[in-house]
């Protein structure tokens, strides 16, 4: 896959893409690199070019020299797609992708064709309690990484997954040992930008086809907050997929990737501004 490093927005970013048609841009969630693409990569790229990347402080990208918003990792987005030659895209954001996608629409809306935003939430600096403080006193003190990644198992997979030994070995093993571990300076920077956003009540602005995903056992961003964002964007889709947590990417990654395809194929002129986000009930069959 062709790939490598570009410096923009005075950052060193890593990127690979695959596949031809119309782009297809993937921004990553919280400490995600683009291996966590590896169940979506090989279904997309049978209809789009492809482009994934190492958010900053993450991956195969380079460190961060001090504090940042969404907003600036938003711009990183459109200082990629320059070097990249690419003037619009499909755009989907995965829980911190998710966040720095909504700021991407709103600074760079005419560089969007449409928008998906998965397992995110639209104002995370309103809750008055860091949700993320024990994901980073664990990363601090656990050398192993055995506890963050139990940790991380259970908030973000279902019940059903954490009873299936072998899937939850295989998983605890990726994740106390990534092949790109993250610093524990650069995960809280990154958890730093995402305990400062709120788009909100700035969400009427975004003009483009957008669609909201959600897991119906997703416990950090569950369906009531996929609603709660549905509703401020104008037109928007909301898709609640049965049997998916936060990481449906990995758990159910057929229903997920349908459900993207679904939308970005789906030739229909866009619903009408101004709705309150419509209802899509989730296939019950698996790559149905």
């Amino acid at each position: 896959m062709p790939g490598g490093h570009v410096e923009v927005n005075g950052q060193k970013l890593y990127y690979e893409i695959d596949g031809e048609g119309d782009d297809l841009l993937l921004i990553g969630g919280l400490g995600q690199d683009v291996t966590g693409w590896a169940f979506q990569v090989p279904r997309f790229i049978q209809h789009y070019r492809v482009i994934v990347f190492d958010n900053r402080d993450a991956g195969r990208s380079a460190e961060a020299s001090g504090p940042y918003t969404t907003a600036d990792m938003a711009d990183d987005v459109a200082g990629l797609m320059d070097a990249l030659q690419i003037s619009r895209a499909h755009v989907l954001g995965y829980s911190l992708g998710g966040a720095i996608a909504q700021e991407f629409a709103l600074r760079h809306q005419i560089r969007v064709n449409k928008l998906i935003l998965a397992c995110t939430s639209a104002h995370l600096a309103r809750y008055q309690i860091n949700l993320f403080d024990p994901v980073r006193f664990i990363r601090e003190h656990d050398r192993e990484g055995r506890i963050l990644a139990s940790q991380q198992l259970f908030m973000t997979m279902t019940r059903e997954f954490l009873k299936l030994r072998g899937a939850v070995q295989m998983m605890l093993d990726l994740l106390s040992h990534p092949p790109f571990p993250q610093s524990p300076a650069a995960l809280s920077r990154q958890i730093d930008a995402c305990r400062t956003f709120d788009a909100l009540d700035r969400l009427d602005r975004v003009s483009v086809p957008t669609c909201v995903l959600v897991g119906d056992q997703d416990i950090l961003t569950p369906p009531w907050v996929a609603r709660e964002l549905a509703a401020a964007i104008p037109g928007a889709r909301l898709q609640m997929l049965a049997d998916g947590g936060h990481g449906l990417l990995f758990e159910i990654p057929e229903k997920f990737n349908r459900a993207v395809l679904d939308f970005l194929l789906d030739q229909r002129a866009p619903q009408p501004a101004g709705g309150s986000g419509l209802s899509c009930p989730a296939r019950s069959a698996a790559g149905s």
